[in-house]
């Protein structure tokens, strides 16, 4: 389930929260979600996802990029252990910024190639 925790979000931020599962589905429904929002930085808080596959972290990525893309950027905060295992495994979280609601504390960011 993807539900929107700023219900007006401000002009420089948005907070998103994912529960449940992460996968090809919820990416999909997390990339359309995302798509809508005109703030700077989201925040996507992850603390309460159970289970999240390839294909979620794939929707991560590409949800990254987008933003990226459009000059903002998305922050995961309060990933849960399943989410942080997998992404350490694929080594995405040298390309997402991982951090705290409010602040990039532990972000860890590396050139795609690198």
């Amino acid at each position: 389930m993807i539900l929107l925790t700023s219900p007006e979000p401000a002009e420089d931020r948005a907070g998103i929260a994912v529960r449940g599962d992460l996968d090809a589905v919820e990416g999909a429904e997390l990339r359309r979600v995302l798509s809508g929002l005109t703030a700077a930085t989201v925040e996507l808080d992850l603390a309460q996802v159970v289970f999240i596959d390839c294909a979620g972290s794939r929707a991560l990525l590409r949800a990254d990029e987008h933003l990226r893309g459009l000059g903002q950027q998305m922050i995961i905060v309060r990933p849960s252990g399943p989410v942080l295992r997998l992404l350490r495994l694929l080594e995405f979280d040298r390309r997402l910024l991982i951090g705290h609601p409010g602040g990039t504390v532990g972000a860890s960011r590396t050139p795609p190639g690198h």
